[in-house]
């Protein structure tokens, strides 16, 4: 409990890293690897997909992430083709509330929601990595280095699914907690 709240009040006292996007480089492997450990965005999404997963008993429990990679490197394909849209950070913004939203009040959601949710996410970060990626000049080496991350982070959010203690079930709801403010604050910015 005491992590979660010095987690909060480091990105309410430096809002900067709660920025989605701006200021990442994608030069490389490494840079495109710790992007999705330093964008709150990312991050926060990755786990929860995961966590959503893993509370899953079907196949969905490696089916949603596995589709997650799929559309995300969709959606940076389409980043690559089309110029900027307004609205992908709002809705950035929106998945990681909605994520908490789904979490924190354990909303039970058939799978084909649970798939269409997790496609829509996916093609949106997707998409914005893409983006920076024209900008930049660059790109396998840096969607390589994002792919294992994402990989990585979404399978951590399986194994917090997996903890059924009364500390797992803390750890759980304060997760949700989190995502559902930083999904506000990041919608309030």
């Amino acid at each position: 409990m005491k992590k979660m709240m010095l987690t909060l009040l480091g990105i309410f006292a430096f809002p900067a890293i709660v920025f989605a996007h701006p200021g990442h480089d994608m030069a490389n492997f490494a840079s495109g690897f710790t992007h999705p450990f330093t964008g709150i965005d990312h991050l926060l999404v990755m786990l929860a997909v995961g966590y959503w997963a893993g509370k899953s008993l079907s196949s969905a429990r490696w089916q949603v992430p596995m589709q997650f990679v799929i559309f995300m490197l969709g959606g940076v394909a389409l980043g690559t083709m089309i110029s900027g849209l307004a609205f992908v950070e709002v809705a950035i913004a929106v998945s990681v509330l909605a994520m908490g939203l789904v979490i924190l009040l354990n909303t039970s959601i058939n799978r084909f929601w649970q798939l269409t949710l997790t496609t829509v996410f996916a093609l949106l970060h997707g998409f914005v990595h893409g983006q920076e990626l024209v900008a930049a000049g660059n790109g396998m080496a840096a969607v390589a280095g994002m792919l294992l991350a994402t990989m990585i982070l979404l399978s951590a959010g399986v194994y917090l699914a997996s903890f059924k203690n009364q500390l797992g079930i803390i750890l759980q709801r304060g997760f949700a907690a989190l995502l559902t403010l930083s999904g506000a604050y990041l919608l309030i910015m």
